[in-house]
């Protein structure tokens, strides 16, 4: 018998197309909108229940999910990763029982614990500890396990101080750690997170991480769906790569993002306007400063290829959202990896003791490195900007450059032997 913890059979999943009515500019308009509007709620409603009959002719739909085939077993952490709209929000509500498919069966052996968004089942009246209580009851657990359970929650949460407060003056940053809390220590036996790890800080996160391995060390499975690709590869044995609705491929960790990775790499443009960027994809912090464009240039010009041995230069802008943290310190930090998302360099202000501070009247940093020592390929950057150490904006994969031959060592030659790195070296006889 075949010892599966989900088993995911042929299943897809239709939406029809609802579109929100025009925003009417005469009070005749408004008042006929206002008075047929139950209809057309009633309307729109029939028309979702009629899109999950599959035999059903409706005008206007879109496939979320086309034919899904897997199966998943205990002491598995499966990464599921792709693009904004690919799918993966809408299997994990499937597995999580708040969707049913279109098509097909989901068969699930144990309980199951999920964590798609940051508070649901909190209420913000009440205190942190009343929530507690409130959401436990919300994943399953009754009132016997989360006495049981209480002091470890709140001494993983780390906001022991506030427990006592209205969960509406906590930041989102308490609120994920107690959700996160309370969703891990409901002792699943499958176990959902969906993206909500981004809004902690990085201590936090490695917390999470640690405590997603545990949970699969103890014969449990995890689904974990992230952009953040470095926390994928670390924790994930499996990686699931889907895109329009169909996975596209099932796998060791490492290959599968590779393969993803390299799907992503076209050579970006030499500028890239961050404030357009999905927010879902950006990994939020306190949101007192927001990158809002990146520049690439060499000596000269703007370009995103570069020579090996080149001045490389980065330039960021932000805009300011907390006018009150103006003079405050700005730690600036930029990953640029490799297609095996390996870090081959990092960059920050503090390594040099470079003070950055928040200004409204410079609101560039330019990073300089004066010769541009990776060898050979295709490599991605990673943004992060904290403020007085709180996490402000970070955004992952924001843009794509080359690195071809040339002369690092000023022989008026490219290198005659490729390496992945370059440095200046003395040689003494």
């Amino acid at each position: 018998m075949d010892d599966f913890s989900v088993s995911v059979n042929n299943i897809s999943k239709r939406y029809p197309l609802i579109t929100k009515e025009a925003r009417h500019n005469t009070l005749v308009g408004r008042i006929l909108s206002f008075l047929y509007r139950p209809i057309k709620n009633m309307k729109d409603l029939r028309k979702l229940s009629v899109a999950q009959d599959k035999d059903s002719e409706i005008e206007g739909f879109i496939w979320a999910l086309r034919h899904i085939e897997l199966k998943a077993y205990p002491n598995e952490i499966i990464g599921i990763i792709g693009a904004n709209g690919s799918g993966k929000t809408t299997l994990l509500k499937i597995l999580s029982k708040i969707s049913r498919p279109t098509e097909g069966e989901v068969l699930i052996k144990g309980k199951v614990a999920s964590l798609l968004e940051v508070g649901t089942g909190f209420h913000h009246e009440l205190t942190g500890r009343e929530n507690i209580y409130l959401n436990g009851s919300v994943l399953g657990m009754n009132k016997d396990e989360i006495d049981e359970n209480f002091d470890d929650i709140l001494e993983f949460s780390g906001i022991n101080e506030y427990i006592d407060t209205p969960i509406k003056r906590y930041s989102s940053g308490m609120r994920v750690r107690l959700a996160f809390s309370v969703a891990a220590h409901l002792d699943p036996d499958i176990l959902i997170v969906d993206e909500v790890l981004a809004v902690g800080d990085a201590d936090f996160q490695k917390k999470c991480l640690g405590k997603i391995d545990d949970v699969a060390q103890n014969g449990r499975t995890v689904f974990f769906v992230s952009h953040d690709l470095d926390a994928v590869m670390s924790i994930c044995n499996r990686v699931i790569w889907i895109d329009d609705g169909k996975i596209i491929e099932d796998g060791g960790s490492r290959n599968v993002i590779q393969s993803y990775t390299q799907s992503l790499s076209e050579i970006s443009k030499a500028e890239i306007d961050i404030s357009k960027i999905d927010n879902r994809i950006r990994f939020k912090g306190d949101g007192a400063i927001k990158f809002k464009k990146l520049s690439l240039r060499n000596d000269f010009n703007l370009t995103s290829s570069f020579n090996v041995g080149d001045k490389f230069i980065i330039d960021t802008e932000y805009e300011i959202y907390k006018h009150n943290l103006l003079n405050a310190p700005i730690e600036l930090v930029i990953k640029i990896k490799n297609q095996n998302m390996i870090d081959v360099l990092i960059l920050s202000n503090k390594s040099v003791d470079k003070k950055l501070i928040v200004s409204d009247n410079k609101n560039k940093i330019s990073c300089i490195l004066p010769k541009l020592p990776i060898g050979l390929g295709v490599y991605s950057i990673d943004l992060e900007v904290k403020v007085s150490g709180g996490p402000a904006d970070k955004i992952n994969n924001v843009a794509f450059f080359e690195v071809l031959k040339g002369d690092y060592f000023g022989k008026g030659i490219a290198s005659i032997y490729q390496s992945n790195f370059y440095t200046e070296y003395l040689w003494e006889q």
